[in-house]
């Protein structure tokens, strides 16, 4: 390590590396198991069983809602780290191979910085041969935390009941499945008296509003549901307030108090979307003002504003395990073949393809970002993020 660096951090980072790459190891072979032992489940389920249920809880940590306070050093380490891996700083010259190191230390860089994970930064820093801050020996504490955390994930992963059928002999194997199965029957009876009043609904579309969420419903309608759009129909609801997984904004319904069978998220492309939200949500209106209670805050600039709640909105839905995720643009085809596949019963219609929903006239792109000025590169690099996670052109 050429980081001028103390024995005890150097320590703390060799370890972490090490059940860091432990980790990715124990996580494919994890996969492997959960396959295998959920393909055993559904060949010996009762009927009143669900392949859903064999799907065992996912220990990956949830995205984190950035904190009030910034963690200043972390995020100044971050932006040395990124002046050398940023995809559009990329050099021509460089190997295939070694473009997808830099590549795979930016994603992890954006990890770390998202989910203020100092181990992970300061690994990073030291593979790119960039200088640690004073302050990082005074985060021995949250380094050692990260490590322990990282720990118990690996432990917790070993001691699952897929990891304990996969590395058992046959006869062992048949008997874990037996013990998984009649706990499942214990688990769903006890959650069904528990949740005997709990409404069941078979769809649930978010999204962010001015993503296609009227769309969504109305694309949906034309294949035969029936699905409002920010109220319920006999088979859901698109609502984009829901993707806070609490109350909705717009009707008497709590994502807590319903059981969605399948959840739908929509998407757009944040080059149409940023400027409709820039130019026609008004400030301080409903909508605004019910995504400040999750962390999205009035900018001075309207852009910093709408990448943030787009940003925001994209991290709170994605704890909900949206079942699909399609993009409004050009998969609809993606959608209907989920349902089809799902054996819900819906009938193809090109009648609203393509076809605007709920338009309003503004500016576009370019225009906008002449009137409103530029944007600092955390806001850059977030939407940039979203745009590579959901297969869009990256905006900056």
């Amino acid at each position: 390590m050429s980081n001028n660096i103390s024995i005890e951090l150097k320590r703390l980072i060799r370890k972490y590396e090490f059940f860091l790459e432990d980790w990715e190891d124990i996580r494919e072979i994890s996969n492997i198991a959960n396959q295998g032992m959920s393909a055993e489940l559904h060949k010996h389920s009762p009927p009143d069983i669900k392949p859903s249920d064999f799907e065992e809880e996912s220990i990956e940590e949830k995205p984190k809602r950035e904190s009030e306070k910034a963690d200043i050093p972390l995020k100044k380490l971050f932006r040395k780290i990124v002046v050398k891996c940023h995809p559009d700083k990329l050099s021509n010259t460089i190997s295939e191979s070694h473009k997808f190191f830099l590549l795979d230390l930016y994603d992890k860089a954006i990890e770390a910085h998202d989910s203020h994970n100092w181990a992970l930064m300061v690994i990073i820093a030291v593979k790119l041969d960039v200088k640690l801050p004073e302050e990082a020996e005074d985060m021995i504490k949250e380094i050692s935390d990260e490590v322990s955390s990282l720990e118990s994930k690996i432990q917790d992963t070993m001691d699952s009941p897929s990891w304990k059928w996969y590395h058992s002999d046959e006869e062992t194997k048949q008997l874990i499945v037996e013990q998984y199965l009649n706990l499942l029957q214990k688990k769903k009876k006890e959650f069904l008296e528990k949740n005997a009043e709990k409404k069941s609904k078979l769809v649930l579309g978010v999204g962010h509003p001015r993503t296609g969420t009227g769309y969504t419903a109305k694309l949906l309608q034309s294949w035969g549901l029936d699905v409002g759009h920010e109220k319920m129909g006999k088979h859901g609801t698109v609502d984009w307030s829901l993707g806070s997984g609490e109350k909705s904004l717009w009707q008497n319904v709590d994502f807590k108090e319903c059981e969605w069978q399948h959840i739908i998220y929509c998407i757009r492309d944040p080059k149409m979307s940023i400027p409709s939200i820039v130019y026609t949500e008004n400030v301080g209106n409903s909508s605004q003002e019910f995504r400040k209670n999750y962390g999205v805050k009035d900018e001075s600039n309207p852009i910093v504003s709408a990448i943030n709640s787009i940003h925001m909105w994209d991290l709170l839905i994605s704890q909900l395990n949206p079942n699909v995720i399609f993009r409004i643009e050009d998969e609809s085809e993606k959608l209907f073949q989920y349902l089809k596949e799902s054996k819900i019963t819906v009938n193809w219609n090109e009648e609203i393809l393509g076809k605007k929903q709920n338009t309003r006239e503004h500016p576009g792109w370019e225009d906008m970002i002449s009137e409103f000025g530029d944007i600092s590169g955390k806001e850059k690099i977030k939407i940039n993020t979203f745009c590579r996670r959901h297969g869009y052109r990256l905006l900056f």
